[in-house]
């Protein structure tokens, strides 16, 4: 667990690949001015306060991207117009490689550390199972998510796999798959998912899959996540400043 906080969660948390992939497009065109890689990672480094639970949504979606052969490939970070807000819309959003073929992968991610069974999370109507029903029922959202994700996809490696998947939800009465993910710090309990398993199943028509996978912790890590982060951050910058 603390390796991934420290190596792939953090990347995702404040973006390093995209950010370094800006500063480097930005550089092409300046090279002669007096600008630096280090000048520009001052600029656009995240400083924003991190919480808890957006540290699990980090975790969980890259947990999704290693073991479930799947690819969140825009960080949703990015689309963040305001400093500390939270973004609206699916906290998923990616291509899903299954069967030899490619599908459109939207879900939700719910972070808590209630102990009780299944957490308050996963019910009312902000709930993990009132938001996964959604997705399996409002057309309009998924072809939302489907343009959002076209946008940002056309003219990149991935376009290939976005043309694939739009194809197979076209065909395939637009199917998709659904990905619902609790991230736990308890001993773990089938009672967390069980009933959202049996009361989801009867969207899986049509072949939509749905998924539904909770990822347990350490007992009480959660809490400790921000603390990991930041330390890891310190490190990063006291490095850099080194070299």
């Amino acid at each position: 667990m603390r390796n991934a906080l420290t190596n792939e969660v953090y990347n995702k948390v404040y973006d390093i690949h995209g950010i370094n992939d800006l500063i480097d497009s930005i550089l092409q065109g300046l090279s002669d001015t007096g600008f630096n890689k280090e000048s520009l990672l001052s600029v656009f480094s995240c400083n924003d306060k991190i919480t808890n639970w957006e540290i699990g949504e980090a975790y969980a979606q890259t947990y999704i991207e290693d073991n479930y052969h799947s690819y969140l490939p825009w960080n949703i970070n990015r689309d963040t117009k305001k400093p500390g807000s939270s973004l609206p819309g699916a906290d998923i959003v990616g291509l899903h490689s299954h069967n030899n073929s490619v599908f459109f992968l939207f879900g939700e991610i719910k972070t808590s550390s209630q102990k009780k069974y299944p957490p308050s999370v996963t019910y009312g109507p902000d709930g993990l199972k009132k938001q996964l029903e959604e997705l399996c029922t409002e057309e309009e959202t998924i072809i939302t998510l489907i343009k959002y994700l076209g946008f940002r996809l056309k003219n990149t490696k991935y376009w290939d796999m976005y043309q694939k998947a739009f194809y197979n939800y076209h065909i395939n009465n637009f199917n998709v798959h659904i990905f619902g993910v609790l991230v736990r710090d308890v001993d773990p309990n089938k009672k967390d998912l069980s009933e959202r398993a049996k009361s989801l199943a009867s969207y899986c028509i049509n072949g939509r899959q749905v998924y539904l996978t909770a990822i347990y912790l350490p007992q009480d890590a959660i809490s400790k996540f921000v603390s990991v982060m930041e330390n890891e951050h310190e490190r990063r910058v006291r490095f850099s400043a080194k070299k």
